[in-house]
């Protein structure tokens, strides 16, 4: 995968056609490519930038399950990676919690309140990687384009059969969510280690590619970090500062056009 260098004095721009290419080539993560349905008629989304002030305190999982993760990594960062990880270790079987049904799985919430306006039941990915997922549209940016959250969840497995993961998405494309309602269950095949994990990030629909998810409370940010070693896995054992989107571009960022060290 490109990569731009990074400097404290320099910032090589990065040409809007390569930040797309950049995302698309996420392999194993990111949109199926599906398009999302549009606000409902009379649907009142706030503003993107009602974030910055009046940030999400829900995260999309509870941070005390996840062990391991990183956030967006933009195309400034050593090695971009277009969307934020959590992983699940289910080397010793934690999941499920009690009998094989979803609601024993890792749950995964609505970041804010919402509609659904996007599922996958089943999106097969190179290795074996059959994953589901949904997007969940909360803003809109200035011009008034729809913003959602895309949750790529990734078991890193075949599905078991053909269907099974329907009932790990507890909601129907359309359907309003309130912050914090269970949305979906992550499948943790048994014995599978830390592969398994959910892929996040922000698209806006006027825009290509795939934007820093930059959207919760420092408190959650901090929680996420400290979870999550500093980040040193995914920077070559370097600390990353506490953040949900690390030396993006400015083509990465949902609240304007200048790239950005930490968001």
């Amino acid at each position: 995968m490109p990569t731009t260098k990074f400097s404290t004095t320099f910032r090589l721009p990065m040409p809007p056609l390569m930040v797309w290419v950049l995302a698309a080539a996420c392999s194993g993560c990111g949109d199926s490519g599906k398009g999302a349905i549009g606000p409902e008629p009379g649907a009142t989304l706030p503003d993107i930038s009602i974030f910055l002030t009046k940030p999400s305190d829900r995260f999309l999982v509870d941070i005390k399950e996840v062990t391991r993760g990183h956030p967006f990594l933009g195309v400034n960062s050593p090695h971009p990676h277009a969307g934020g990880h959590v992983h699940f270790d289910n080397t010793k079987n934690r999941w499920p919690k009690g009998k094989d049904e979803p609601a024993n799985y890792p749950a995964i919430y609505a970041v804010a309140d919402g509609f659904v306006s996007r599922i996958d039941t089943h999106f097969a990915l190179t290795g074996g990687n059959d994953r589901y997922g949904l997007d969940l549209t909360f803003a809109k940016d200035h011009m008034g384009s729809a913003c959602r959250l895309c949750y790529s969840i990734e078991p890193m497995c075949p599905e078991p059969f053909e269907g099974f993961y329907k009932k790990f998405l507890l909601v129907k494309e359309g359907q309003r969510v309130r912050k914090g309602d269970v949305i979906a269950h992550l499948y943790t095949p048994p014995s599978s280690g830390d592969g398994c994990h959910i892929h996040f990030h922000l698209m806006i629909d006027r825009k290509k590619g795939f934007l820093a998810p930059a959207i919760f409370t420092p408190e959650i940010v901090k929680a996420f970090h400290e979870k999550c070693n500093s980040f040193k896995e995914s920077n070559a054992g370097t600390a990353m500062p506490p953040c949900m989107g690390y030396r993006i571009g400015a083509e990465e960022n949902p609240f304007g056009t200048w790239a950005k060290e930490k968001l």
